[in-house]
């Protein structure tokens, strides 16, 4: 319930993950914990207004998720943090009177979560997920 003592701690999270990383890039734990650290900071800038700050770390987050999928499609975990990812920029995105990049963002997530349902129909979330999304886009 304390959003800036949860920053503060956010912030020295991502500091040693970014310390992490940077001594050891070929560490994909470091480079994932760093990637949710940013996840974190930008939720918590989103929940305190900083929309700005926000999409700074959701556009990092992005990125290494970006660069996670890339090197490892096979990994489920990351195919659905980057549908996440996409998500998360499309809520800024919506929050800061940007309708069609709201939209792009929240299509690509739709896009992630429609691979992830059908070839995991059993895996709930992705289907929920995926009719979140949905809805969503619906209403821009």
């Amino acid at each position: 319930g304390n959003l800036d003592k949860a920053l503060t701690f956010f912030e020295d999270e991502t500091e040693l993950f970014e310390a992490l990383y940077a001594s050891y890039p070929q560490n994909v734990g470091f480079k994932n914990g760093l990637a949710i650290s940013y996840s974190k900071l930008g939720s918590t800038h989103a929940s305190l207004g900083n929309l700005d700050k926000a999409l700074t770390f959701f556009e990092e987050y992005n990125e290494l998720r970006e660069s996670l999928y890339a090197s490892y499609p096979q990994n489920v975990g990351f195919k659905n943090g980057l549908a996440i990812s996409y998500y998360k920029l499309g809520q800024i995105s919506k929050k800061r009177k940007e309708p069609l990049k709201a939209k792009s963002h929240y299509q690509q997530a739709e896009q992630h979560w429609i691979e992830l349902a059908d070839a995991f129909p059993a895996y709930v979330e992705f289907s929920r997920n995926l009719g979140i999304v949905r809805r969503v886009i619906e209403e821009l």
